[in-house]
């Protein structure tokens, strides 16, 4: 079945009509997804200096006295 493009009687197709009438709806989807892109990238660069910081700190810290590493067991 071939399905051709159906206009209204403002020689509008479907697709055209729902776009001049949620342009607004768009917009803001638009700015929403930018905002929670910048948010979610900030939270992921934390996570990571978090993750990267806890890799590399020994576990007891150095002892004060002699500098040697105390691990913890």
């Amino acid at each position: 079945m071939l399905v051709s493009n159906y206009l209204n009687n403002e020689t509008k197709t479907a697709e055209e009509l729902f776009a001049a009438t949620n342009e607004q709806l768009h917009q803001d989807a638009k700015e929403w997804l930018m905002r929670t892109t910048e948010n979610c990238t900030i939270l992921s660069v934390f996570i990571a200096t978090v993750a990267f910081a806890a890799a590399y700190t020994v576990p007891g810290g150095p002892n004060q006295d002699t500098a040697n590493i105390v691990l913890i067991t």
